[in-house]
């Protein structure tokens, strides 16, 4: 199955070019997700993800800094908490607009996954 990135429509068969809208198709293959950056702060992480979401980019932010992303709350209380980590994630059709919004949006609150 392939779909379009512009109109966001699954396509019958196997087009060079969307139906719908004329933009280039993607198979389904290629649509993996890809980790675009990492932020230190809970709260960046909830605008991060609501942002992209209201640019129509699907958006996953995983926390990497123990119980439920909450700093202070370790899974093991014997080690120092960390810093907030939470990893950004988006599908790769949308990898270059993710980081230009979060660009333009967060600016130096994050970090963006280097190539």
């Amino acid at each position: 199955m392939v779909y379009c990135p512009e109109c966001n429509v699954k396509l019958q068969g196997h087009p060079d070019r969307c139906y719908i809208c004329g933009g280039e198709v993607v198979d389904d293959d290629e649509s993996g997700w890809v980790l675009i950056g990492i932020v230190e702060n809970k709260v960046f992480a909830d605008l991060a993800r609501e942002t992209l979401e209201s640019c129509g980019v699907p958006a996953v932010v995983i926390s990497k800094s123990g119980f439920f992303g909450n700093v202070g709350l370790p899974l093991n209380p014997i080690y120092e908490p960390k810093v907030a980590a939470f990893e950004i994630s988006v599908p790769v059709v949308y990898r270059t607009e993710a980081i230009e919004v979060l660009d333009m949006t967060l600016g130096d609150k994050w970090q963006r996954k280097e190539d």
